[in-house]
Order: C-alpha cells, then structure tokens, then sequence
C-alpha cells in the first residue's frame, strides 16, 4: 500500500458519496493524486468523517426511549402492526441474536459483512489512516498540515470509541474483555488482526485525542464549518473519561471546552425548530445523519419517558411532534429536513460531562449549579432546586442528559455504563395477536451485539461475542 498512488477528485460533493476504497485502489500515473493539504482535507472529509448512513443506527431501536406505536393507525383501520415496515426492524427492536444476519422478514442483510456497522466504520477508519499517513509530504504549510493531522486523529478515535462501545464491554465493567482490531495505518498486513481489548481500544483513543488536542489547539478556533474543531475535541475527550470512571480528567476536559469558547445559550426564546444547527451557538460540530431511520409512525417516545418533560421543556416542544389528537411522534432529528446533517457535539454534553463528573467527586454544589444552569436554559419559567443527597442529584443529572441528548445514539452507550439495567419492550407480530413483552435483561450478552458472521469467515481470528449464541427471545 505504501507504494500505491490514490485518487481524489477535486470536488467536495464527490468525496462525500465516496467510500475510501475508491482512494485507496491503483491509479494510472494519469489520475490526480492529492498533492495539497486541501486535497487531503477533502479527502478526510469525504471518506474519513461520518457518512449520512449512521453505522450505529441500531442502538436507537434497542434502548429504552422508544415504544413501538401499536395503536397507531387501528381507529381508522391502517394499523402499523403486522406491516413488513414494522416487522423489518423486529429482530432489533428485540433484541434478537440474528440481528447481524438477516431483517425481521427474513431476508439477508445483503452481504452482512459488507453493510454492517463494523465494516463502515474500519472504512472511514482507512481514510483517516491514509490521510494521517501521507499528509506530512503534502504542500501546504505546517499549521494546515497539524490541522488536517488533528482532524483525522480525532475522528479515527471518534469511530473506534463507537466500535468498541457496540461489540466489546463496557469500559468500567470489563476493561480486559475483547473489543475490537485496532488498525493505525493504511499499510496492508500479511496477517489477520486479532482483537484487541477494551482497555487497548480506549488507550488508543485517548493517545490519538490527546495528540490532536496538542496539534490543533493553539491554532485559531474554526466554528461553523463541518470540521472537528478544538472545543469538539476536549467533549470527546470528557466524554471517553465519562465512560471510564476517570472523574478528575472528565471534568477537566469539560473545562478546556468552556475555555475555548463554548456556550451555552438561553434557549426558552426559541418559537420554532429544529435547534441541533449551527444557528445554536452549543453547536460545535455537525456530522452525519439522523438516527431516526425507521418512520415517525410505527416508533413513538417512550411514555414514561415522554411524561419526565415538563411542558414548559423547549425540548418537548420542537423535539417531537404533537398532533390535535394528542399522539405524539418522534421528531427531534426529522424536523432538519431529509438528507440534512443533523447529528452534533454540542457543549450542553460537556456541562453534564462535567456535572456528572463533580458529583463522583462529592463536588455535590458544583454540579448542582450545572444542573440548575442547564434546566433554566430549556425550561421556560424554570426555578433553581436544591439537592444535597448524592444519590438524588446523580439520578437527577442522567435522566437530563437523557431527555438532553435523547434519539442521538447517547441513551445505548450510558445504558451500558450505568450497569446494563434490565429493559422491556413490547412487541405485537399481527393485529390479531397478543401484545407481547421482550425483555432484555440486566447485563444481558445482548449489550455488546454480536458480529455478522460473515466477519468471522474473513477473518479467522475475529472471535463472536456471546450474544450471537443467545436463544431467541420469547416474547411473553
């Protein structure tokens, strides 16, 4: 590979329907190679950050923020129940082992390797690699160069953090259990790579937020561009601390945020959404699309969790979708508009990073301020509480970022740290049939999805997790 030339077209929306194979292939002496810093970037742009398909969709289906809305459409005699729509998504929504081979009608998810969130993920992972591994001998000056160096490091440990919270263990329950093959160049290797631990994966993360911290930071801070900025950089870096117990380096990356510039605005003013955009000043950096992949109709809020905003919550308002019937939709990210980049570091994550943070530290007033801080910028006429109780206060601070971050693949990856607690969801296979309950339980194998075994026959040193050896789960 080192001695292989890659392409590049030169033009942006290009790159963004491009996978990083098309770059990475043997190109005649004719073809443009990237030459420029800027060529690079646009390469990084194209085939190393996030794609409109979300490689971790499923996640959305499997926590406990959705309920599948079987009385949808039965008064008029359209009900979703029964429909393949509904029934495609089956084998997520509860929490199935065949999840990773077939739809919930029964057919093949093409070739599984090739469309599973594990192979889109090591593809944006290659171009990361292929930038980071040709950028020095660009032209270009040396700040451009450590910019574009900073992106890719960043981003290739924003996808290993989600390969390794979807197929390996939680961080703060199982460091040593397996996660993922790290690969850190776009070198081919005579051998097939085995897996790494978690703790392996979350020091290589680390190591590359770290190092595209020291090169970006003292750079002037970019907004507004759909690249990975500085302020971006330390939330992730809070964010990893978060899910490994580290409370000191959570907070105090939070903090490097804050002083870099990020705010948090006043947004009980606004009259109408969406407010995940780049007119929100707490956005930081914008990437990929929705989450929401699978229709309004057939999946609705939680009720429970619906009736934990108040009405006065701007969230609840222009996060989902109430009609004069009093249903209410899912909405948040739809109301973007279709094909629209709408997924966000914002810094309300840094705020509860850092809350979150504090109150494991017993700095029980500290987080209490950010926490009020927070509540009275989404909720209209919002009045300070006061929470000594470090048990409460914790509690009071996750079921915000909960209702913060809802429907933007969070609620998966805390559900894993927070212990794996136990989940119900319930289930209707023909509008003639009962309702069912589908239960997945705490620490279930099925937190950490099983691989596609079509990996496994690729590569033989790819173990499966044990969630793939499940039995079905019966619905009761």
């Amino acid at each position: 590979m080192k001695n292989k030339l890659f392409a590049i077209p030169m033009i942006a929306a290009a790159l963004a329907l491009g996978g990083c194979s098309k770059f990475l292939e043997e190109k005649s002496q004719s073809d443009v190679v990237p030459k420029t810093v800027v060529d690079f970037r646009e390469l990084l742009l194209g085939s190393g950050y996030p794609g409109a398909a979300q490689p971790a969709s499923a996640v959305y289906l499997m926590d406990d923020d959705v309920d599948l809305f079987i009385e949808y459409g039965q008064s008029s005699g359209f009900p979703i129940v029964g429909t393949n729509s509904v029934k495609t998504h089956y084998l997520l929504y509860t929490w199935q082992p065949r999840q990773a081979e077939e739809n919930g009608i029964g057919d093949r998810i093409g070739d599984v390797a090739a469309n599973s969130s594990y192979y889109a993920l090591y593809e944006r992972i290659k171009g990361c690699n292929a930038v980071l591994d040709y950028v020095d001998d660009a032209i270009g000056t040396q700040q451009e160069k450590d910019r574009v160096k900073a992106e890719a490091l960043a981003i290739r440990a924003f996808h290993y953090f989600t390969l390794a919270n979807l197929y390996g263990d939680p961080y703060n329950q199982n460091p040593n259990g397996p996660a993922v093959p790290l690969k850190m160049n776009s070198t081919v290797e005579a051998e097939f790579p085995a897996r790494n631990t978690v703790a392996e994966v979350y020091e290589a993360i680390i190591k590359d937020l770290d190092e595209a911290a020291r090169l970006m930071d003292p750079l002037p801070v970019v907004r507004k561009d759909y690249h990975i900025n500085q302020p971006a950089i330390h939330i992730l870096l809070s964010r990893v601390y978060l899910h490994m117990d580290k409370w000191e380096e959570c907070a105090a990356e939070a903090n490097k945020a804050f002083d870099l510039g990020a705010t948090i605005p006043n947004l009980t003013g606004i009259t109408t959404g969406p407010w995940i955009t780049y007119d929100n000043a707490e956005v930081e950096w914008m990437y990929g699309g929705t989450f929401q992949m699978y229709g309004q109709t057939e999946y609705r809020p939680a009720p429970e969790f619906l009736a934990g905003f108040s009405a006065s919550d701007v969230r609840r308002k222009y996060g989902f979708l109430e009609q004069s019937s009093g249903t209410v939709l899912l909405n948040k990210l739809l109301s973007n508009g279709p094909n629209t980049i709408v997924q966000a570091v914002r810094a309300s994550e840094a705020l509860l990073n850092r809350a979150e943070a504090n109150v494991q530290l017993n700095k029980l007033g500290d987080a209490l301020k950010d926490l009020n801080d927070l509540r009275r910028r989404r909720i209209t006429g919002y009045a300070d509480v006061s929470i000594s109780d470090k048990a409460t206060l914790l509690a009071e601070i996750r079921n915000e970022r909960r209702k913060e971050f809802c429907y933007e693949g969070f609620r998966w990856f805390d559900l894993r740290r927070y212990g794996r607690p136990a989940i119900t969801h319930r289930y209707q296979h023909d509008i003639a049939e009962p309702i069912l309950q589908y239960t997945l339980a705490e620490k279930d194998p099925a937190y950490t999805l099983p691989f596609p075994s079509g990996l496994l026959l690729r590569n033989p040193k790819l173990t499966q997790n044990p969630s793939a050896a499940m039995h079905e789960r019966i619905g009761q």
